[in-house]
């Protein structure tokens, strides 16, 4: 009978602890766990527009997590949104438990070590162009088959527009003018300089070694634009010559691609110096300098503060500084 009673009470404990556990799943299914850092956020400022700054997202972004959070606690949390914004009182019960539990969250989910690329997987989503593909990634990846055998890099030829563009990847290269597109919440690191150069078919004699703007607008030529639909204010910063390259014959995403036509055609082009010295060792091509004053480049590599934790992006970010050093003593 003992036995009998001590099974029965052990069966009503375990149910009891079920039902608590299930209680607690429905609870939280009712929320996007995700949303806990912005409420905090917003507790802290009382402000939609400094919450949406401080995670790089927009202000409708913030006010639609806004709207979820109220309804998953059903309460108002923030008054009179705005300047003077001022939290319930539910909202200021809430300030002290999110704080613990987003800090043990923090805790549980930091790495215990340091990342070891010698023996641990990573994947790391690159953007840039075909200039950096070329340049840059056969280094990186010389480095990572000697250190870091599981490393992948996947290198990518998109569009950049948003602060919301470069939270999903992990990093951007590129001209470091670019920094005045991706807004504040945006690290920097700078990698290598370069500079533009024109490039003519090695056929075409009728070029001298350096030209003015002017006569590089006197020949047909083709421009490199990496996004067609990017706006002129946006094209400036992530081409410095393109103030002279209104009225092109044709417009290419690839500096390959520019290579190969300005090679077979009597159309010249622009790009940066490193690529048109590797183009002219295996292109019929000749290299030109252009008397410009802005055309200096300086490639730098940009990330979103709102991945800073992704595990073995610190070491990643010194593995471009080292690559980088590499390129610019070949």
């Amino acid at each position: 009978m003992q036995r009998i009673q001590n099974a029965y009470m052990g069966s009503a404990k375990a149910t009891a602890q079920n039902a608590g556990d299930y209680e607690i799943l429905a609870r939280l299914h009712k929320i996007n766990l995700d949303l806990l850092p912005v409420l905090h956020e917003l507790l802290r400022t009382c402000s939609v527009t400094r919450t949406a700054q401080t995670f790089n997202m927009t202000q409708p972004a913030v006010s639609r997590a806004l709207r979820q959070l109220r309804s998953a606690f059903d309460d108002p949390l923030l008054v009179s949104p705005g300047r003077n914004a001022r939290p319930t009182d539910r909202a200021e019960a809430l300030r002290g438990p999110l704080g613990r539990i987003l800090g043990d969250l923090d805790g549980l989910l930091s790495p215990a070590a340091p990342f070891d690329p010698s023996n641990e997987a990573a994947h790391f989503a690159i953007n840039t162009a075909d200039y950096v593909i070329q340049r840059f990634a056969p280094i990186l990846c010389e480095i990572c088959a000697q250190e870091a055998p599981r490393v992948v890099m996947e290198f990518i030829v998109s569009p950049i527009r948003t602060p919301e563009d470069l939270a999903k990847i992990d990093f951007l290269i590129g001209p470091r003018t670019l920094e005045q597109a991706l807004g504040k919440r945006v690290g920097k690191l700078s990698l290598w300089r370069d500079d533009i150069v024109c490039i003519a078919s090695a056929t075409n004699k009728a070029l001298p070694a350096r030209i003015t703007p002017a006569q590089f607008q006197a020949n047909r030529y083709v421009s490199f634009r990496r996004d067609l639909r990017m706006p002129q204010d946006l094209c400036a910063l992530a081409q410095p010559t393109s103030a002279i390259e209104t009225e092109p014959v044709c417009m290419v995403p690839s500096f390959l691609a520019l290579g190969a036509i300005v090679e077979n055609s009597d159309c010249v082009g622009l790009l940066p110096r490193q690529i048109a010295n590797d183009l002219a060792r295996y292109r019929r091509l000749r290299v030109i300098e252009i008397a410009f004053p802005t055309k200096q480049l300086l490639i730098s590599a940009f990330w979103s503060l709102a991945n800073e934790r992704k595990r073995g992006r610190d070491w990643f970010r010194k593995l471009l500084v080292r690559a980088a050093a590499r390129l610019e003593n070949a």
